[in-house]
């Protein structure tokens, strides 16, 4: 595979929080249209290497190379660089003062300097991609949980990142509502977006996703193919975290 291909190479991540240390010597690479689970328990530091990748929080050691540049340098552009690198949160993040439309325009017309008409255009056009265009003047609070998700994942394209980042994107939705909110991760999957998704559900990390990453206790204890993982995993605290949803 071509060198160029890799968007995002984690090296050697480290982080801790005063004597606790989350994350410990990450490597893993992400390419063009790959679609990464991470996977793994509870406090197993998932989240918070989603969260240095995108510096929400600071890296404590290692590296993070976004096309072969250190995005851990201090003079990096920030914001430019979330603009190509895009996060859906757990709690969608939304600004409850906005309509659904205002909230798919303000990241393109503040970071993007982009003009209202052409934010507006491309607002609508994710907003019907993830068939919430019926709802552009609904503030966040008429919404239910996974139309609120759909639209933070609207507003997380309409930036076009070359990469979008999920965060435990169905953790805080009702039952119900986590297939509308899978089914759009999926389309968007086939269509060829590079993905970088934690997430809880298995059946995803398994059907959808290109490569699968195993974290426990800050380390990444085992990666692969879907196969590998959920068919032949190699390590016992694989095995067993993969127990329960083995025969789902």
């Amino acid at each position: 595979m071509n060198k160029k291909d890799v968007i995002l190479e984690v090296s050697h991540l480290g982080k801790s929080f005063g004597n606790h240390e989350v994350l410990r010597d990450i490597d893993f690479q992400v390419r063009k249209g790959d679609v990464v689970s991470i996977i793994g328990a509870s406090g197993s530091g998932k989240s918070t290497m989603l969260r240095c990748i995108n510096l929400l929080e600071t890296p404590g050691s290692g590296q993070i190379l976004f096309h072969e540049k250190d995005i851990t340098d201090p003079k990096i552009n920030v914001p430019a660089y979330r603009e190509k690198v895009g996060m859906v949160f757990q709690n969608f993040n939304l600004f409850n003062n906005m309509t659904v439309l205002e909230n798919c325009m303000v990241g393109q017309i503040k970071v993007a300097k982009k003009d209202k008409e052409t934010a507006g255009a491309q607002a609508l056009k994710f907003l019907q991609k993830v068939g919430m265009e019926q709802f552009i003047n609904a503030k966040p609070r008429q919404l239910s949980g996974g139309q609120k998700q759909r639209v933070a994942i609207a507003r997380a394209l309409a930036m076009e990142p070359e990469i979008l980042l999920f965060d435990e994107p169905t953790s805080a939705l009702d039952p119900q509502m986590v297939g509308e909110v899978l089914n759009v991760m999926e389309t968007l999957a086939k269509e060829g977006l590079t993905m970088l998704v934690v997430t809880h559900e298995m059946a995803f990390a398994r059907d959808v996703s290109s490569h699968v990453i195993f974290m426990a206790n800050g380390v990444i204890a085992e990666e692969g193919t879907p196969e590998d993982i959920f068919v032949h995993p190699r390590q016992q605290q694989t095995k067993e975290f993969l127990s329960r949803f083995r025969n789902s």
